[in-house]
């Protein structure tokens, strides 16, 4: 064996390993100082138009996908578990209940009451978040959980109860997602304060405004295909009377109000 052909071909290697390395810190380093001097022309901007973040820019270490969310097929025995209740299946993913009695829903504590009431009356009930209430109809609407984040089924709510002429639960109507990432290549998503950048782009954030909050989430926008819908991350971006969806994939924008 050539030793010194050998010791040789290490210090060449061990010559590019370091150039290699050096390459990539120098890469990491003009990736951060980009983004630096990005977020800080865009508050620049924000100050020239008097523009005010009221929430907290956060960050969500997630990958850029969009999630599948499908009707579960409620078991035939499934209602034998509820309590103080009369209920039945439609069409194997929809649960209709009439209480036995009325639930009382105070103003002062409406959010403990609401919680007590799912846990004690809807199974898996801490799988989902207050959504709005319905005036029209009486109904307070809510939305299911996917992780730690909301998924909005705009129109289309999971779980609607019903609600007297004293606004107390008389029954309800449930439906529950199971959730599972649709396949396909990840990509990079934008962060809270590219959202706000793509609205001052599109010049949807007027000078003066207050932007009050700032609200990671999934949502689904079109009628469902038989009991499977798709939902987008996106930004949620409160402006004063104005709620603002920004895709976190693609960069697209939808106006609530």
């Amino acid at each position: 064996m050539n030793w010194s052909r050998t010791k040789t071909i290490f210090i060449i290697t061990f010559l590019m390993l370091n150039v290699f390395l050096v390459l990539q810190l120098i890469d990491k380093n003009t990736a951060n100082q980009i983004s630096l001097i990005t977020e800080a022309t865009i508050q620049e901007r924000l100050r020239e138009n008097n523009v005010t973040i009221e929430s907290e820019l956060t960050e969500e270490d997630l990958s850029g996908v969009l999630v599948v969310g499908k009707y579960m097929e409620f078991a035939e025995d499934y209602v034998d578990q509820l309590i103080d209740q009369e209920a039945r299946i439609i069409e194997g993913t929809t649960i209709l209940s009439i209480l036995e009695e009325p639930y009382v829903l105070s103003e002062e504590q409406f959010t403990d009451d609401l919680t007590k009431f799912l846990e004690r009356y809807i199974p898996e009930g801490a799988d989902y978040r207050f959504g709005r209430y319905n005036q029209d109809n009486n109904q307070i609407l809510l939305y299911q959980k996917y992780g730690d984040k909301t998924a909005y089924t705009l129109g289309d709510e999971p779980l609607v109860l019903q609600l007297d002429e004293k606004n107390q639960i008389r029954g309800y109507q449930q439906r529950y997602f199971e959730f599972e990432e649709q396949p396909g290549r990840e990509r990079e998503m934008y962060s809270s304060l590219k959202a706000v950048e793509i609205l001052l782009n599109d010049q949807l954030l007027k000078m003066n405004v207050t932007i009050s909050d700032i609200e990671f989430g999934y949502y689904s926008f079109f009628s469902p295909q038989g009991d499977v819908q798709v939902f987008a991350p996106m930004w949620r971006v409160t402006v004063e009377e104005d709620v603002f969806l920004v895709n976190a994939i693609d960069g697209s924008i939808q106006h609530l109000t």
